[in-house]
């Protein structure tokens, strides 16, 4: 694994429940014999401590995690050959996800949202504004939203791809704000206008940082080509090189974002589209960043991709997942699964133009997203250092 990743106590703070809850929704996720697919998660970890996984030990002697740490080590031994827990539970999974939702990719979706804030540490006695993101209209076909809001001393305004609260002051440790929505995703994407350039060939956006190294590789992958044909070469060269998996964001250069990914070959869904779209705006081809949640009945989470401006097709959709579809680019009848287009999505931000912004909370530097199954939804929590849940997302789609 490369050297650049850090992995340290830090981090371990996941206790082993939590950490085999997540490991049960990325490999087990159509599974009803839960009891034994928690048996064999056990024993891989197990199995990956052996073999070098970092685990911290409390006094009483129960085992904590870091989750980023554990699924690169999974990811990592399953390139190379030295287990096959990816392979056969976490890539057999993500491609029945796929088959799944195509079977009911023409009806209507219902999804389930609530978002739950923890105050725990938070001064008493002040008025908080707290924000969701909700589908774009644009994005769908029809669209019906019911806010969800805490019944007393809270206002609300529902506006296109957010919802807004203000609650009162409250000595409450958690507040939840939500919504019930029922819409159709839209098959195509925005209409085929010529974009505006100079929004989509920014070089400095967020992640997205067009660097000297950036620069360069898009030079050395894309030549003079054809944007089609550039944007082929730097989809094989992620694909071939990169490891997707989750990062730790307090490891980043904040200069140079990109950078960092260049160099440990490695990125989450967000980086990786980030890195796509600079490459892409480097070789002056309009890209940008989208974002919103997989339509997965039995894994509904947040996720990042990417759209290319293409003159002789208009918006095209491109998804690093290609890259665990298809085992690490190994399997060439997954490789393009999602190259140049995608599968039905609920889209709640279209950057730079359309974003969701501040959720309301202040988020530390160090933080991950862990992602667990609860009942018939995931439950995706932010973190903090010391574990505990800064914010959480329930999502279900019915």
């Amino acid at each position: 694994m490369t050297t650049i990743l850090k992995f340290d106590d830090r981090y371990r703070t996941v206790d082993e429940e939590r950490m085999l809850d997540s490991l049960l929704l990325l490999g087990w996720a159509f599974c009803n014999d839960i009891d034994g697919a928690r048996i064999i998660a056990r024993e891989a970890l197990d199995r990956w401590i052996a073999s070098g996984l970092g685990v911290r030990l409390d006094p009483a002697g129960r085992r904590f995690f870091d989750p980023v740490e554990v699924v690169h080590s999974l990811k990592h031994a399953g390139t190379i050959g030295d287990d096959d827990f990816w392979q056969n539970h976490y890539v057999t999974t993500s491609r029945r996800l796929i088959g799944d939702l195509a079977a009911r990719a023409d009806e209507p979706v219902t999804v389930t949202l609530r978002r739950t804030y923890n105050f725990r540490n938070a001064a008493p006695g002040k008025a908080r504004r707290l924000r969701l993101g909700l589908p774009l209209r644009h994005r769908c076909d029809f669209l019906d939203i019911r806010a969800q809001i805490p019944d007393q001393g809270a206002t609300c305004v529902l506006s296109d791809g957010r919802l807004d609260v203000q609650v009162s002051p409250s000595a409450a440790e958690e507040i939840s704000i939500g919504a019930d929505i029922c819409f159709r995703p839209r098959s195509g994407l925005d209409a085929p206008d010529p974009p505006d350039v100079d929004l989509y060939l920014r070089p400095d956006e967020g992640l997205i940082k067009l660097t000297p190294p950036i620069a360069a590789l898009a030079r050395r992958l894309g030549g003079s080509a054809a944007p089609k044909v550039a944007v082929r070469a730097f989809w094989d060269f992620m694909i071939d090189e990169f490891l997707s998996g989750p990062v730790h964001y307090d490891q980043l250069r904040l200069d140079a974002p990109l950078d960092w990914v260049l160099e440990a070959r490695c990125c989450d869904c967000q980086l990786g589209s980030a890195f796509f779209v600079a490459l892409c705006r480097a070789r002056g081809i309009p890209a940008r960043l989208v974002s919103g949640y997989f339509l997965f009945q039995r894994s509904p989470t947040l996720h990042y991709w990417s759209e290319v401006w293409l003159d002789d097709q208009g918006w095209a959709s491109f998804d690093f997942m290609s890259w665990d579809l298809s085992k690490g680019g190994r399997d060439p009848a997954w490789r393009d699964h999602f190259f140049g287009r995608v599968d039905a999505r609920m889209v709640t931000q279209c950057l730079p133009r359309l974003f969701t912004g501040s959720v309301g909370v202040a988020i530390p530097p160090t933080w991950r997203i862990l992602q667990t199954s609860r009942g018939d939804g995931v439950d995706i929590s932010l973190i903090g250092a010391d574990s505990a849940p800064i914010y959480s997302d329930y999502v279900a789609v019915h």
